[in-house]
């Protein structure tokens, strides 16, 4: 029981809302069932006897798939999972409120960061704020850029229906760190800076973690940017703020 506390005490740390089901009476297919009418799409199976391995069962209508992984790489997993689906649903709800296509033309930034043109696309710009503890000479600037733009091309085509800019701020943390920001609510001030200051209280480097949430304030709650990217250029991963 300690550890599927541990875990779902790590998911929520992430922002990815969970529940914790206790009955040895319950067979697999009955919650199984129980998550299908809930809306559930991932479901989490913690057992003594595997250790530090823990089973991942996914579904969605009638696909169903299990993956048996570590537990110190369960939060990503599922956070990538998360991001996957709302990706997906956002697409189809978009391509369904598509009356007649437009034969408009846009800019699309590539791999080398230079700009192709493509026709029946919106423009998507990728605006990179590198946030350092260090000064960065304008070469290492350009290098992270291009990195920037290229690790986030992909990203760049599924968003530009949704914004013309993608915001990333660029940052000099680990992925373990990153994973924290996910937990920052941005419905006003007073919730983000609760958000803020529990998030801070878990983690160290207070000076720089708060000129992150400073920009992160600044692009969410003040410009109300559609597309927040937080980008770990220390080691190539990045998370949306949504």
């Amino acid at each position: 029981m300690g550890q599927a506390i541990n875990v779902v005490q790590k998911l929520w740390t992430a922002g990815v809302s969970t529940d914790i089901v206790y009955d040895v009476s319950q067979s697999q297919e009955t919650m199984l069932e129980h998550c299908r009418q809930a809306g559930i799409t991932c479901m989490a199976l913690v057992s003594d006897k595997d250790g530090n391995y823990i089973k991942v069962k996914s579904f969605e209508k009638e696909r169903q798939s299990e993956k048996r992984i570590p537990e110190s790489d369960l939060v990503d997993h599922i956070v990538q999972k998360c991001r996957t689906k709302f990706f997906e649903e956002r697409n189809i709800r978009e391509t369904s409120e598509t009356v007649s296509p437009q034969n408009t033309k846009g800019s699309l930034v590539n791999a080398s960061g230079s700009s192709e043109q493509h026709g029946s696309s919106a423009s998507s710009n990728i605006n990179v704020l590198l946030i350092s503890p260090e000064k960065v000479s304008s070469s290492g600037r350009r290098r992270y850029e291009t990195q920037i733009q290229t690790r986030l091309h992909y990203l760049a085509s599924n968003l530009q229906n949704k914004s013309n800019d993608i915001e990333v701020l660029a940052v000099d943390l680990p992925k373990a760190t990153l994973i924290n920001f996910l937990s920052l609510e941005f419905d006003g001030d007073e919730q983000f800076n609760i958000s803020v200051k529990h998030l801070l209280s878990r983690l160290p480097k207070q000076r720089y973690l708060k000129s992150i949430c400073e920009e992160i304030h600044c692009f969410k709650i003040l410009k109300r940017a559609a597309v927040v990217v937080l980008y770990s250029y220390k080691d190539d991963y990045y998370n949306i703020l949504l």
